[in-house]
């Protein structure tokens, strides 16, 4: 007898904690946190870097439109042989990058596309300086395709 009220609880609470969960925003959200953590390498991590490329592959569209005004080789559209070998080689030239997301701005979910904006703090560490340090406003574009959700264009300007 005492185990019907458990169960109409744990429902009552697990249902609606599934529906959000599961929740379009909140696939995309965690999916932009994610690429902020594949973003992110600690000095000195040697091979594990190169798994960052894999989890960076699993995230990208078949063709990307990058926009960053402030670096000039970086815009245009691209396809994902071209991100994921320019990825792999900072992977393995950067002495250590972080970026963490201070502030989502918008979450937009249209159908089979999301809007996701958002400000990120950090930089990126090569040998020859920093290309990215500062707070940057972001605007990454995800698809959604038989596989999940994958990113298809980025805007980063510096704040």
């Amino acid at each position: 007898m005492k185990k019907l009220p458990i169960a109409i609880i744990a429902a009552a609470v697990l249902i609606p904690l599934g529906m959000w969960w599961f929740s379009p925003e909140q696939v995309v959200k965690r999916r932009t946190k994610h690429l902020m953590e594949v973003l992110s390498m600690s000095e000195g991590a040697g091979p594990l870097r190169q798994g960052k490329v894999f989890s960076m592959n699993a995230m990208l569209a078949p063709e990307v439109t990058l926009t960053i005004p402030d670096i000039a080789d970086a815009n245009g559209t691209f396809d994902k042989q071209e991100i994921e070998s320019a990825f792999s080689w900072i992977c393995q030239n950067a002495k250590k990058s972080d970026f963490r997301i201070t502030e989502f701005r918008e979450i937009e979910i249209a159908g089979e596309t999301a809007k996701v904006g958002f400000i990120t703090e950090g930089f990126l560490e090569l040998g020859a300086g920093r290309p990215a340090d500062g707070t940057f406003d972001v605007t990454i574009r995800w698809v959604k395709g038989g596989d999940g959700w994958r990113y298809d264009a980025v805007t980063w300007k510096n704040l």
